[in-house]
């Protein structure tokens, strides 16, 4: 087997930073380029911090208190492990249309198998540069290694070795150089081992088994052939959900929805990702803007018109939350997508009837973004061809309503003379109302089109009188 170990030694600290703002928009919201911390209360350390942290002299290990005293203007993060579970469980489904064996070891810590995969990419080179390529995507410091397996690379990658071996004499002598520290060991067996002049892994590596089955008990056992490659252990490979969701920790308290549109361009464009990878498309999303004391506010963003592509649904974003106003400044963005539908490239005739039904429903995608789906509706009549005693409105139920191409979108209450010159571009149609009304009638209708390029539906009586009965949108 072979196993590389990605170790993700800053994700909070990356996820902050990966605001997804181009120069100009950062200078026209005048971030500043301040250090920046990711401090654990539990334990009153600070666990990561970037370059310009590094340059006042903030190391990892120091307290709070020693950070604040270095920097008095340090930008501090709460460390939360919840979120960087999240964020790589995120990385892992970016990666898993690439390889399918992967491992979500700790909160920040994954494997992934390759030796299965070495045949498929048509070498180790092809494979790995197509790993990094991804990650690289993402934008996240990581230290790597690989190995026989997932204990032995754990190791390597703890320590930085940042190489790709494939080779099991260049990865025994590696590990030879690697301290016990990083091993998987508890604390009490460390020290048993400390006492009797162990400090290197090759010293454990080369303890007999008999000499280590009588000292130690059956889990260090497992881990330590495991360690050696003699054994590999049962693991939980990922598998990824049926939905999509995405998480964003703002880079700093946002106040306005205008300035949150980069951030919310961002999640999209991990969707498009998304979609792409597995040849979906989906007509319904929501964001939920996560505040300090505010409850979370829901955004759903609906198409009429399936989507894949994150600049297709930035439009209607912008529309949706053109009117929004945000009860406090929001701190996080969580994008989720729960409907998918399949590309199907069996349409027949891609160029027969399209165009105008696709402007059609962009269309209405950008009107209920724009005006909300309770202030549009769309036409329907009654289960008549009576034009008198038909109605446009909201359709009710499905048995009240029936289709016809010649019927307007607007009707007027009773018929009008048509006193414009228009020109007929479809009739006759000719109607008889039924027997049991008052004053029965026979009419050929027509559509006709006035100078001015406007549709309308008119009709001849039976007195050869011309009169016009609605409008067409």
């Amino acid at each position: 087997m072979l196993w590389a170990y990605l170790y993700f030694y800053q994700i909070t600290l990356d996820t902050h930073q990966e605001s997804g703002l181009s120069p100009v928009d950062s200078a026209h919201l005048e971030i500043p380029s301040s250090p920046v911390i990711v401090y654990c209360e539990k334990t009153n350390h600070i666990v990561q911090r970037n370059h310009a942290a590094l340059q006042q002299g903030i190391e990892i290990g120091h307290g709070l208190a020693q950070a604040a005293a270095l920097c008095p203007h340090v930008c501090i993060i709460p460390f939360n492990v919840d979120n960087e579970h999240l964020t790589l469980t995120q990385l892992a489904h970016r990666l898993y249309p690439l390889a399918s064996d992967i491992v979500l070891d700790t909160h920040n810590t994954l494997a992934v198998r390759l030796d299965n995969l070495v045949h498929y990419y048509g070498g180790h080179k092809a494979l790995w540069s197509t790993l990094t390529h991804e990650l690289s995507q993402s934008n996240v410091h990581y230290h790597f290694a690989t190995a026989w397996s997932i204990e032995a690379a754990k190791v390597l990658a703890l320590k930085g070795i940042d190489r790709y071996y494939d080779n099991h004499d260049d990865i025994r002598q590696s590990l030879s150089h690697c301290p016990l520290s990083l091993t998987a060991l508890n604390k009490k067996t460390k020290e048993a081992l400390t006492r009797v002049g162990i400090h290197r892994v090759h010293q454990l590596l080369a303890m007999p088994v008999h000499e280590l089955g009588r000292r130690f008990d059956n889990n260090t056992i497992t881990y330590l052939t495991a360690l050696r490659g003699e054994v590999f252990p049962r693991v939980k490979l990922f598998r990824p959900a049926e939905h999509f969701e995405h998480f964003a920790l703002l880079p700093f308290d946002v106040e306005n929805t205008q300035h949150l549109i980069p951030f919310m361009e961002k999640l999209l464009e991990y969707l498009a990702h998304y979609l792409r990878a597995r040849n979906l498309q989906t007509s319904t999303l929501s964001f939920h803007i996560a505040f300090r004391d505010q409850p979370s506010n829901h955004l759903e963003i609906k198409s009429a018109l399936p989507q894949s592509t994150s600049d297709s649904w930035l439009s209607l974003l912008k529309l949706r939350i053109e009117n929004l106003v945000l009860p406090e400044p929001a701190v996080s963005l969580t994008l989720r997508c729960d409907n998918f539908e399949a590309i199907d490239d069996n349409n027949g005739d891609f160029f027969s009837n399209r165009f105008n039904d696709v402007a059609q429903k962009q269309l209405i995608g950008r009107l209920n973004a724009k005006l909300g789906e309770k202030c549009t509706f769309k036409p329907s009549i009654s289960n008549t061809h009576q034009f008198e005693y038909m109605s446009n409105g909201p359709r009710l139920t499905k048995e009240t309503v029936f289709s016809s191409d010649i019927v307007p979108t607007f009707l007027f209450e009773a018929p009008k003379p048509l006193t414009q010159s228009t020109q007929v571009c479809f009739g006759p149609v000719r109607l008889h109302s039924e027997w049991w009304h008052d004053a029965p009638h026979k009419r050929d209708y027509f559509i006709a089109q006035t100078r001015q390029g406007v549709r309308m539906l008119i009709f001849k009586d039976e007195a050869s009188k011309w009169w016009a009965q609605g409008l067409f949108s």
